[in-house]
């Protein structure tokens, strides 16, 4: 059955849901650990009197909300938007969530000491709904979620930490968390809740994705710049005052690779050091991403994976041969006018992801 979508919009600081917008085609994308990102076509005139230049505003004062079957399958804000006069419509280009977290600093001295990862993350976040005029998007909760994992962290109001890089390093450490905002109908209401899913390892699941049975993979990328050597992890201070540490060896394959990570909220050696081991440990081989296109009316379908999940994947030939366990990073769906979907998925190899050391 051909799924139903509608994209509803909402005032950013009232909290005022406006309807929903007339759509001509829309494309989104959910990214792990990461914003994703939206694209709605709308006509430019579109005759209806509550899309208006004030309820349809970028730079973050509107927010979108994309619903399938009665399921909100993303949601985000609008920032930038393309008018085509010619064609007579306008593009609303819009990003997830932790792309207004990624435009708010933590500007408080605070040190978190044996304090559970997630409550960390929660309380970075609460901070940029605490701080100024302007800040309280009353339509984002927190979440509850404990991880059972504690740690050290100082955030020093003289650095004014970016939030969402803040929250982004945090769940990237060894034995960190995946996280995701949520958005859900609760009667008429329509709150976004921050989650913290952990492990971040994935979910193992018995699918398997093989080429000319249930999708097509079309094409990967191989990113060899992902490569790293020798890694270095770089704690606060300056000169013989700061704490730094290195991990990594000769490759037998590659020259001399070098990445500099800095972590001014990190003071501790084993903490850096397992950092830079972290990064050589993923940086060993390139990064092969295989985009896997699912069959259109059939399973697996969009309902069946999520992001995370460890799924097989089997298909590629020659030079670029692709079997073994994946994990889901990113799933765009395009919808056309006719309200048929493509979904694509985007999977690393799950052997970049997850650890079992308890450092960080």
């Amino acid at each position: 059955m051909t799924p139903t979508y509608r994209v509803l919009f909402r005032d950013v600081l009232s909290g005022i849901i406006h309807g929903e917008l007339p759509v001509q085609k829309l494309s989104y994308t959910s990214t792990l650990n990461a914003p994703g990102s939206a694209s709605i076509t709308i006509p430019l005139n579109p005759g209806v009197a509550h899309v208006n230049p004030q309820t349809v505003e970028g730079g973050g004062a509107t927010a979108i909300y994309i619903e399938r079957s009665s399921r909100i399958v993303w949601s985000g804000l609008l920032w930038d938007r393309q008018a085509d006069f010619a064609a007579g419509t306008l593009d609303l280009q819009c990003e997830g969530w932790l792309s207004y977290f990624r435009l708010r600093h933590y500007h408080a001295t605070t040190a978190f000491t044996q304090t559970d990862q997630a409550d960390i993350a929660r309380a970075l976040l609460q901070h940029a709904g605490q701080y100024g005029e302007g800040s309280r998007l009353g339509m984002i909760e927190p979440g509850d979620e404990k991880t059972g994992v504690k740690r050290d962290r100082t955030y020093k109001e003289s650095e004014h930490k970016n939030i969402g890089e803040a929250v982004e390093q945090l769940a990237a450490v060894i034995n960190g968390f995946d996280f995701s905002f949520d958005a859900a109908w609760r009667g008429d209401d329509l709150p976004t809740t921050f989650r913290v899913h952990y492990p971040a390892v994935g979910r193992a699941r018995s699918l398997m994705l093989e080429q000319g049975r249930n999708c097509s993979i079309t094409g990967a990328s191989i990113g060899g710049k992902s490569v790293v050597t020798h890694a270095f992890a770089l704690g606060p201070g300056d000169g013989a005052d700061q704490v730094w540490a290195s991990a990594g060896s000769p490759s037998k394959v590659f020259p001399r690779l070098e990445a500099i990570e800095s972590f001014s909220d990190i003071k501790e050696y084993a903490t850096l050091k397992a950092k830079a081991e972290e990064r050589v440990r993923t940086g060993a081989a390139p990064v092969v991403l295989p985009a896997i296109v699912l069959y259109p009316d059939s399973a697996p379908g969009l309902d069946d994976v999520d992001l995370g999940d460890a799924v097989t994947v089997r298909g590629g030939y020659g030079l670029v041969a692709i079997d073994g366990m994946w994990r889901i990073t990113e799933i765009s769906v395009s919808v056309s006018e006719s309200s048929a979907e493509q979904i694509t998925l985007t999977a690393a190899s799950r052997d970049v992801f997850g650890s079992d050391d308890k450092s960080g």
